[in-house]
Parts: structure tokens; C-alpha cells; sequence
């Protein structure tokens, strides 16, 4: 029996000789690429994201084909504003992703914009699309083209969007404000109302909402929406969200045109 317990000692003995320490964990821990990008997606889950950083350029180091760490390379230079940097990371990331990974070229594509490459960035929303019929790509195609005043092919994207994901506010909004260009107020007006299926009270969808009513000559529906929309941004404290600040001053104008109108 003695012997017995010897043995099982001199094994568990060895095992913690085996095993490896504290310290070596960390060290093998370091030397992983994947280990840092996912420090780098924590810190950048709790907004710090100067802290994401060194931990992604380390997993690149580390790992140059590292695609992911790359793509949140760019996103985190978009968040802090540096365009130029956020293209390159993206770019980089291009050259090394999966021929799937669709949602590299998106985010290529609105760096692109908004450095004013809207040929580079319409090329790179396409990529996006044409992989997978990503329908923020077919999203950010639809926004461009509304703002070329290319309202058919704004038309046939944003539809396409939607077809893919027809929960998003964004893209049901943006197609109410093509058929309002459009003067399809009626289309308009059920598209707004979609939208406002998704985020009930939605200030600025609210707004456009009454617009498409008004021009529709439903004057007496858009005054109370407008009326309704306005004291519910006036319970909230001045400075919350500046775009609704933006929004009541466009309420106060339409409800002053349809005083006049009376």
C-alpha cells in the first residue's frame, strides 16, 4: 500500500514538474498573434481604443496575414479620424483576407468616401456586394447614388439592401427620402412608417415622415406628428444628441410654412 502511494506521489510530482508556470503562459501568450487581436477587441468593446493599438500591431508583427487585425486596425483609425491610416489597414487587410471576407471591402469604401475617392469608394462598396450581396455595401451604394441624385440606381440598391435585411431603419429611411424625391409621397410615406415599426419616435425618420405628409397635402397629420415629434425632443436635456437639436430647428421651419399656409 505504501508503494502504492510512493508511486502516485512520484507521478504527481512529475505532472507538476510538466506543468507549465504562470510565467510561461504568459510568455507563450505573447508570442500569439490571436491572443493579442482578441485583447485588442476587448479594449476596443469598452471604447478604449488608443489601448487596442499596440496589442494589433503586435498580433501583426507577430502574424503579417493576421486579416481580422488588420480590418480592426482600420476600423480603430476611422474611430480616431486618421483616413489615411484607416485606408492603408484596410488595404492591407484586402491582400491578405479570404475571397469571402466581404465586410473588409465595405469598410474600404466608406474610408474612401469620406477621404472625397467616391470612384474608389463606389468600387470598393461593389467588391463588398458582388462577394456576398452585403447589404451594407448595397446600403452605402444606395447613399452614395442619393447623394449623386441618382435616384434609380439609389433606388435599386437600397431595395436590394433591404432584401437582404429589412430590419434596418437606416435603409428604409433612406428609401422614403428617394421616393420623396421621387414625388411618390405616398411610397414615401410607407416607407417612414417601416421604419418607424423599428425605432418608434425616431426623431429625424419622425421629420421626414411629416414632410412626405405635408407635400402629400395631409397638412393637419404632419402638424401633429411635427408637434408630437418636437415635445418629445423638448423632455430631453439640451446637448444629449446634437442632431436633434438640428431636427427641431427643421420642425420649427416646416410648422412655421404650414402656419403660413393656413
Amino acid at each position: 500500500m505504501k508503494r502504492t502511494i510512493l508511486i502516485l506521489l512520484a507521478i504527481a510530482g512529475g505532472l507538476t514538474a510538466c506543468a507549465p508556470s504562470q510565467k510561461q503562459i504568459e510568455a507563450q501568450r505573447e508570442r500569439d498573434p490571436q491572443y493579442q487581436y482578441e485583447k485588442a477587441v476587448v479594449c476596443m468593446q469598452y471604447g478604449l481604443r488608443d489601448e487596442a493599438f499596440p496589442y494589433l500591431n503586435r498580433a501583426i508583427a507577430l502574424d503579417p496575414r493576421h486579416y481580422l487585425a488588420f480590418n480592426l486596425l482600420g476600423l480603430a483609425y476611422m474611430m480616431k479620424g486618421n483616413l489615411p491610416e484607416a485606408v492603408k489597414a484596410f488595404q492591407s487587410c484586402v491582400g491578405v483576407a479570404p475571397a469571402n471576407f466581404s465586410e473588409v471591402h465595405n469598410n474600404l469604401g466608406t474610408a474612401l468616401q469620406e477621404s472625397s475617392q467616391t470612384e474608389a469608394a463606389e468600387a470598393a462598396f461593389k467588391k463588398a456586394y458582388e462577394i456576398d450581396q452585403n447589404y451594407n455595401a448595397s446600403y452605402n451604394l444606395a447613399k452614395l447614388y442619393y447623394g449623386q441624385a441618382k435616384l434609380e440606381a439609389a433606388l435599386e440598391y437600397v431595395r436590394k439592401s433591404l432584401l437582404k435585411y429589412d430590419r434596418s431603419l437606416l435603409a428604409w429611411n433612406l428609401q422614403g427620402l428617394v421616393l420623396d424625391s421621387q414625388e411618390k409621397y405616398e411610397d414615401a410615406i410607407a416607407c417612414y412608417q417601416q421604419a418607424l415599426k423599428i425605432i418608434p419616435g425616431e426623431p429625424n425618420v419622425s421629420f421626414n415622415l411629416a414632410t412626405s405628409l405635408y407635400k402629400s397635402g395631409q397638412v393637419g397629420r404632419a402638424r401633429d406628428l411635427l408637434e408630437k415629434t418636437r415635445a418629445a425632443l423638448e423632455k430631453m436635456a439640451p446637448g444629449t444628441a446634437p442632431k436633434n437639436d438640428e431636427v427641431k430647428a427643421r420642425i420649427q421651419d416646416l410648422l412655421k410654412k404650414i402656419g403660413e399656409r393656413r
